[in-house]
């Protein structure tokens, strides 16, 4: 018998999402470094945050102060 669990097919949906939003930063980064902005815009237009990421939800975000500072809250 194995240890390891049943492969859950969520697990690829939400991989395979991953994996295409990193393909669109990697565009995005290269856009902002030719240094065309417009075309940065227009690339990072369908990014879509999934709840999980947004602040609020216990995510990593959730210490920063949204001032323009940044710095975590105290």
């Amino acid at each position: 018998m194995s240890d390891q669990t049943p492969d859950d097919p969520q697990d690829d949906v939400e991989l395979d999402a991953l994996e295409a939003d990193v393909a669109v930063i990697e565009v995005a980064m290269e856009k902002v470094d030719s240094g065309d902005l417009d075309g940065y815009e227009e690339v990072t237009a369908d990014l879509d945050a999934d709840p999980s990421e947004q602040v609020g939800d216990g995510a990593v975000g959730d210490g920063l102060d949204a001032g323009p500072e940044g710095q975590p809250a105290v």
